[in-house]
């Protein structure tokens, strides 16, 4: 029964990754490009627009998502269907006044927002990205709708429509704008403006195409709802969907919100390292959000299909009480969580250079890229561990932790920002140390609460000799091409990062077996697992 669960775990968290990998390449199609007709200061502008949206976009629909989810796949393990349709439709009003409601805040206090940034010509953008408030709203319901049967493959489809409306829309209106203006300071408040409409377009396709999906499945979701059923009112479910959500909320809220602080105080703190808000600093801070972290945020992305799908698995078993179940699946999905994290952690810090070389054609994001790289695993682990508190019910715990993380990060960047030979260095200093402090805390939570065992060994010891070999192969890999290779520039570049990341992935896969960090009963949790197994007994890459 359990392996039947671990297995449904995983193929939704599986069809998640697919989702986002492909909308991660599209995303690339739109970001990569977008920075060669920008340039510093128009990704300057698209950040802070889109920074401002991430606010209201967590504060709308963070929580109830989550809560959705989790109370559907409660109500799912205990055979109460009609009160499953029934959260759907509570869910929907709530996210449906929610979204008009940041809508009207974006749209109308745009230029307030704009000039407490310190950065004015962002107005324009803000109000372009306000319609996007309304569309994600609805799609977070039928998200959370979806997500609470384990069926994750309506959220994948509009990820990918959404992000494929906004490589068509936000670039083509980007283009236009930029093509068709001469005077140099419009043409880049409107091109950044244009991109960040596209982002408005692609949560529309989004929204359309989860409520497509709904319509042609809702006699089968509804099949086994019975009439005589008895539910609790509508009042209590939204109730109870806000008492789940607000905590959810309000910690991702917390980081948000830090964040916003965060760019208004980079930009400042710059000022005081010597450099002008107007043109350098806004460079700096334009390299930073729109080369390094771009790519930073590519594999927490990925990683957070193992949060949205361990919601409701750990959720519905936790309700009935399964609690090997729920200790099992919490080390196996923080062990897998890690496995993926590590490698690409210390892979992008290490060639960061050449990969924002291969990818941009400018390096001047390196020093940023390889400080902030080695976050992605605390990242990763911090949205793992985050979502299985709350899908235990306790939701106020990653409150706390993220509040005092972005406290520390805070205080940090304050300090090291305004150092003139650290400058922009300092903002991914302090991610590391607020997400170190937060998965810390996370984790002596899970161990307290839920007495689960977490080996040293299993861990911590194997998983960094892994990545130890695998560091020493990528360096002596980028050695040999720089010497062999003829090729300079974006080709050479290219070069080092395919024989890198071959000839790392190859030794760090090795190293799962050679240390047995990968066993028999790991395989056996993948679709078709038990096949898969046998085969790896057969060649001898463990035993049975």
């Amino acid at each position: 029964m359990s392996e039947n669960k671990n297995q449904a775990f995983l193929k939704g968290a599986f069809i998640l990754v697919i989702a986002n990998v492909l909308v991660k390449v599209i995303g690339a199609g739109f970001k990569i490009p977008l920075t060669y007709i920008l340039g510093e200061e128009g990704m300057g502008l698209f950040s802070t627009a889109y920074t401002i949206y991430g606010l209201l976009f967590i504060i709308a629909t963070a929580g109830l998502p989550v809560a959705v989810s989790k109370m559907v796949s409660e109500s799912r393990s205990l055979n109460k269907y009609k009160e499953v349709k029934l959260i759907l439709k509570v869910s929907f009003m709530i996210l449906s006044v929610i979204g008009i409601l940041g809508f009207l805040v974006l749209f109308l206090f745009a230029e307030d927002f704009s000039v407490a940034l310190n950065n004015p010509r962002a107005m324009t953008g803000i109000k372009a990205i306000a319609p996007a408030m309304i569309f994600v709203a609805l799609m977070s319901a039928f998200r959370g709708f979806f997500q609470g049967h384990q069926d994750m493959f309506p959220t994948a489809v509009s990820e990918v429509l959404e992000a494929l409306g906004k490589l068509l829309f936000g670039y083509g209106f980007a283009y236009y704008f930029v093509t068709s203006i001469t005077d140099d300071t419009f043409r880049i408040n409107f091109g950044a403006m244009g991109a960040v409409a596209g982002v408005s377009m692609g949560a529309l396709l989004g929204f359309l195409a989860l409520l497509i999906i709904y319509v042609l499945k809702r006699k089968e979701l509804y099949k086994n709802v019975s009439e005589t059923e008895k539910v609790r009112s509508g009042r209590e479910i939204g109730k109870k969907l806000v008492l789940i959500a607000i905590p959810i909320t309000i910690g991702a809220s917390v980081f948000s919100l830090t964040n916003i602080i965060d760019m208004a105080m980079i930009m400042r703190r710059l000022e005081v390292a010597g450099f002008s808000a107007s043109s350098t600093g806004l460079a700096l801070y334009g390299s930073y959000t729109g080369y390094a972290v771009p790519l930073f945020n590519m594999p927490p992305t990925l990683i957070s299909s193992i949060s949205i799908s361990v919601v409701p698995a750990i959720a519905g078993a936790f309700v009935k009480k399964e609690n090997d179940f729920v200790s099992n699946l919490t080390q196996k999905s923080v062990k897998i969580t890690l496995l993926f994290a590590l490698p690409c952690a210390v892979g992008m810090s290490i060639l960061s250079k050449p990969i924002l070389s291969a990818v941009y054609m400018n390096t001047n994001a390196a020093n940023t890229l390889s400080i902030l790289a080695i976050a992605i695993v605390f990242v990763s682990l911090v949205m793992l561990t985050n979502a299985i508190l709350q899908a235990i019910g306790k939701v106020y715990i990653p409150v706390v932790n993220m509040l005092l993380g972005g406290l520390l990060k805070i205080v940090v960047n304050y300090v090291l920002v305004a150092n003139p030979h650290i400058n922009i260095c300092g903002a991914p200093i302090g991610t590391n140390l607020c997400y170190i402090l937060i998965l810390t805390l996370n984790i002596f939570w899970i161990v307290k609460l839920m007495r689960v065992k977490f080996s040293v060994s299993s861990f911590i010891i194997k998983p960094l000799i892994c990545v130890a070999v695998m560091t020493a192969m990528v360096i002596l890999s980028s050695s040999i091409v720089n010497v062999f290779v003829p090729f300079t520039g974006r080709l050479s570049s290219i070069i080092i990062v395919l024989f890198g990341v071959s000839f790392g992935a190859i030794s760090y896969f090795a190293m799962l077996f050679v240390t047995k960090l990968v066993t028999y009963d790991d395989v056996l949790m993948l679709p078709k697992g038990e096949k898969i197994a046998n085969y790896m007994v057969k060649i001898r890459l463990f035993k049975k």
